[in-house]
């Protein structure tokens, strides 16, 4: 069958008779790719992105920061949060990397455009032996009033036509490397020059391996010669299983339901601001090795309450993330960690949190190994420390102020 609709296609191209083996060659790779692309199903992976920039006339890169995301493939379309988030949202990227260069279509959407787009023009440029396999390479093109490829450099924002190369394994027909290269870049972006460079593999999703992207690298150069570069990899795939529902009222109950258990302590939906919540650190954090949007987990120590009622009891966890950090050494410390407080769980119960560190009673942080840089409006509150490699131990007390 497979065979019939490459011969189809072919032909529906007008292509003379006997075609050519590259010919054949890209006809049978285009439908390969098409069906491989759309069988894989609704998936979510780690995404690690290391973002540096590198000065005009300088050969030398520096790492800016480095950022842990979730992405998933839904529908055909890409949707991010950051690590144990709830749920996906269709939202732009630079609300969760805000500052710097940051993009997305490298996870899944450049290679439906490429293969799929009818009004790309692909060239044969031969094979090659590459690590004890052979390989095909192909050149193509895309024109502007066919390409879905959108560039934005701060405010400004532009389409773009684009070309580039692929590599394919000419036995299996599965894509290796994807290199997409931006082509008249309008004045309003101020760049030369934008690329996009993708590796792929297969990939176990549940019991089935499919051809997925590994790792991108992006790269902007500006009307100056600097340059903005993001190096991507993705990691921990599966498959992706929907939404979660949150519900923060009780179930209906049912004639089958068992007699209800005593009630356990809950966390008020509503929390008065400036009520102080003791935690605990559940586990020890490297600086070194941790990326924005890694998650962080706290236990509260004792009932947090407010006119004799308990509003969190003691037991409760705290869901928080790494929002920022910071290397340079400050007065002596050596590195600093942003954290950001997202919500309370306890006893299937979830209720969103507000709320900033801050130091007083019996706070380890009033200790002389941290520092704490209190939260600016918009800002997570920064805890800074002296040990050599930087960290925080498990067990820390910090406690935390609701923001009203």
């Amino acid at each position: 069958m497979g065979r019939c609709v490459v011969a189809f296609l072919l032909a529906s191209l007008g292509v003379a008779q006997p075609l050519a083996p590259e010919t054949v060659l890209l006809g049978r790779t285009r439908y390969h790719m098409v069906e491989t692309l759309r069988r894989i199903p609704n998936y979510t992976c780690l995404e690690t992105i290391e973002r540096s920039v590198r000065a005009p006339k300088s050969r030398r890169a520096t790492l800016v920061d480095a950022l842990r995301l979730e992405v998933a493939v839904v529908d055909g379309k890409e949707l991010f949060s950051w690590p144990g988030e709830r749920q996906f949202k269709e939202r732009d990227l630079r609300e969760l990397a805000p500052g710097g260069a940051i993009g997305n279509g490298n996870f899944a959407l450049h290679a439906k455009s490429v293969f799929g787009g009818n009004a790309v023009r692909f060239t044969y440029q031969g094979r090659e032996q590459r690590e004890g396999r052979q390989v095909a390479r192909f050149t193509y093109d895309v024109p502007l009033q066919f390409s879905g490829y959108q560039i934005r450099v701060g405010e400004a924002s532009a389409v773009v036509p684009y070309h580039g190369q692929v590599i394919v394994d000419a036995d299996s027909l599965d894509l290796i490397d994807l290199e997409v290269i931006a082509d008249n870049l309008p004045p309003e972006l101020k760049l030369q020059r934008a690329s996009d460079f993708m590796h792929y593999r297969r990939q176990p999703i549940g019991e089935a391996a499919y051809l997925l992207p590994v790792s991108s690298e992006m790269s902007m150069v500006g009307l100056d010669g600097a340059e903005s570069r993001n190096k991507v990899t993705f990691s921990a795939c599966r498959q992706y299983s929907g939404e979660s529902v949150v519900r923060f009222d009780d179930p209906e109950p049912t004639a089958e339901a068992p007699a209800p258990a005593p009630a356990a302590p809950r966390v008020a939906t509503e929390l008065p601001g400036d009520l102080l919540i003791e935690t605990a650190l559940d586990d020890g954090v490297a600086i070194d090795q941790v990326v924005t949007g890694d998650p962080l987990s706290l236990t509260v120590r004792r009932d947090a309450r407010h006119r004799k009622a308990t509003l969190v009891p003691k037991g409760a966890r705290i869901r928080a993330r790494v929002a920022a950090i910071d290397r340079r050494a400050f007065r002596g410390y050596t590195a600093g960690i942003g954290i950001q407080i997202v919500e309370i769980e306890h006893e299937g119960q979830i209720v969103p949190l507000r709320a900033e560190i801050v130091e007083g009673g019996s706070v380890s942080l009033r200790t002389s190994f941290y520092a704490l840089l209190p939260a600016a409006p918009g800002r997570p509150s920064t805890v800074y420390v002296k040990s050599t490699p930087p960290r925080l131990l498990k067990g820390l007390v910090l406690q935390l102020r609701v923001i009203p």
